[in-house]
């Protein structure tokens, strides 16, 4: 049985054929009974919550690591749940923290004005630095700007996948191709 009794944790009916529990596990098992001793001092609901399931989490890990089911004692309501390897039950009616929300319909009409935006700001924004650089330093607002390029090419990217920041993305990538053809066209006119 997991239970936190006086900011320890005891770990009952261990059998001989059990591993050891690695450090970093005794680690976070020591931590979550003395946090568990603390969330009952103060009685904030959200803090008993995380005392609740961050037990659990580590009781799913000993029974893993153990290879049978655990019994886990709550150390906030005192009922005893057996927890299964690789899974933490969850009551019914608890909310998920981590819900993601199903993907809805592109917001095309707000969201082609916004990168339309960011390509000219960046458009203009580039092509005026990479000018006054040419001017201050000739032919090395080149590799200058493929910096530039090369430095937000990763950024925007993962940006491309993210709801709204995709559209500002998108329009980042058009206003650096467009002020890279400017660029040359005016270099070579």
């Amino acid at each position: 049985m997991l239970r936190a009794a006086g900011g320890r944790v005891e770990l009952g009916d261990r059998r001989p054929e059990d591993p050891p529990l690695p450090d970093e596990l005794q680690a976070a098992l020591r931590e979550w009974a003395a946090f568990a001793v603390a969330a009952g001092r103060s009685g904030m609901p959200d803090e008993r919550d995380l005392v609740r399931r961050r037990g659990r989490q580590l009781a799913a890990r000993v029974a893993g690591l153990r290879g049978r089911p655990v019994a886990y004692l709550d150390p906030m309501s005192g009922v005893v749940e057996e927890v299964a390897a690789g899974s933490a039950p969850r009551r019914a009616g608890s909310r998920r923290s981590l819900a993601v929300e199903p993907a809805g319909p592109t917001p095309w009409a707000t969201g082609l004005p916004i990168a339309a935006f960011f390509a000219v700001l960046v458009a203009i924004g580039d092509v005026q630095l990479s000018s006054a650089f040419a001017e201050a330093f000739g032919l090395l607002w080149v590799p200058a700007n493929l910096l530039v390029g090369l430095g937000l090419a990763p950024s925007l990217y993962l940006l491309r996948a993210v709801p709204f920041w995709r559209w500002p993305a998108i329009g980042t990538g058009v206003g650096l191709a467009v002020a890279w053809l400017v660029l040359i066209v005016s270099m070579l006119g």
